[in-house]
């Protein structure tokens, strides 16, 4: 068995389950630190110089660097989260192998993008091979709510000349994507008794003609287009109101999902939005509460040229391409660090009940994050 396949399966059959926000009675499970101990420990045997980034102990970040023959500095990073492992079809820790298809939660998102970093790092320091560039890893936590790890790890000063984020991509390369802002909108009514409706005023209703304006944003925002990333786009995530059948609702809200293009901030998304909306019905809208920009690295950049060179003497053809959705790459490029989306696995296998990664793309990225350490 492949080294980095025996790697990805030590990961998979350690659970770091991200609890989306919510409470938990679990830290075994919600939780990145059994992976960050299991990182630690094999970087220790290697030999190398690690950092534990960790605002809460729970969830730490660990970084570690090796040295090269030049000045440049390559980032490569991964996060150890994962969604949940409710309603999966297959044990989500047993890290099984049939027909080539290597079975687990985390398994192409992204355990087995870290796996290869880590074999490549281990292969060097067993060679003795001293990398051509500097090389940081990082192993970030919260990639899957809100990018906490990535945040709290360029707060800390995080620095590189370009970086790899590690994410399904079936080896082609991701030069850009959409971001994403999300706020909350709500509208105001007045609490009566259901079977005296006309003494209240019933938020709902209002927040009725506040979805038809939506309906009709959304229509513009088609007219907002980007050349690689198509248009803008918004989504209703949910709508909730009212505390019970026979009250008249005093509040409604509804959670927005905004994804983004090159140039759009959130004081600009939330603004247009505003605009769109009913002067003539009492509501508020939140600020951003989660905001992460585009992501847009031209083809021409020395990190794109450096991968699919890399691709190339592996013997693996790999295409450019874009993304709906967000990533640590955002966090990354707007700290000024250029950045593509790169890893073994398919997008289509993420999150879902039966994840599973092809053991093919592991033994292809392995050699592919080999060869762009040693030029």
């Amino acid at each position: 068995m492949h080294r980095a396949v025996t790697i990805t399966r030590d990961l998979i059959a350690i659970p770091s389950v991200n609890a989306m926000g919510k409470a938990h009675s679990a830290p075994e499970i919600y939780s990145e630190r059994k992976m960050a101990f299991y990182l630690l420990r094999f970087l220790a045997g290697l030999g190398l110089e690690t950092e534990i980034i960790a605002a809460d102990e729970q969830h730490p970040n660990i970084m570690a660097r090796m040295e090269g023959e030049t000045d440049e500095t390559v980032l490569l990073e991964a996060h150890m989260d994962t969604v949940s492992h409710l309603n999966m079809t297959i044990d989500p820790f047993d890290p099984k192998i049939e027909n080539e298809r290597l079975y687990g939660r985390g398994s192409c998102d992204t355990k087995a993008s870290l796996a290869t970093y880590l074999y490549a790092m281990e292969w060097l320091v067993k060679h003795k091979v001293k990398p051509k560039r500097n090389l940081i890893l990082l192993a970030v936590h919260n990639e899957e709510y809100n990018f906490g790890g990535i945040r709290e790890c360029v707060e800390k000063g995080l620095k590189a000349d370009y970086a790899l984020v590690g994410e399904p991509t079936s080896l082609n390369i991701i030069h850009a994507h959409k971001g994403v802002c999300r706020f909350t909108l709500e509208t105001k009514g007045k609490n009566a008794h259901g079977a005296l409706p006309w003494l209240g005023e019933n938020a709902i209703y209002g927040m009725a003609d506040v979805l038809q304006a939506i309906k009709s944003y959304e229509k513009s925002l088609k007219r907002l287009v980007h050349p690689d990333l198509g248009c803008a786009t918004i989504n209703v995530g949910t709508i909730e109101g009212g505390l019970a059948v026979n009250i008249v609702p005093d509040r409604c809200r509804l959670r927005i999902d905004r994804r983004l293009l090159p140039g759009e901030t959130a004081a600009s998304v939330i603004a247009g939005l505003k605009k769109a909306l009913p002067e003539n019905v009492p509501l508020t809208v939140s600020g951003a509460e989660l905001f992460a920009p585009a992501v847009h690295t031209p083809r021409t950049s020395r990190v794109c040229a450096l991968v699919e060179d890399a691709c190339r003497r592996a013997g693996v053809e790999t295409r450019y391409e874009t993304a709906h959705f967000a990533t640590d790459a955002s966090v990354l490029s707007a700290a000024g660090i250029p950045a593509v989306v790169f890893g073994p696995g398919s997008i289509e296998q993420a999150h879902t009940p039966d994840e599973y990664i092809e053991t093919e793309q592991i033994e292809k990225a392995a050699a592919i994050i080999l060869n762009l350490l040693q030029e």
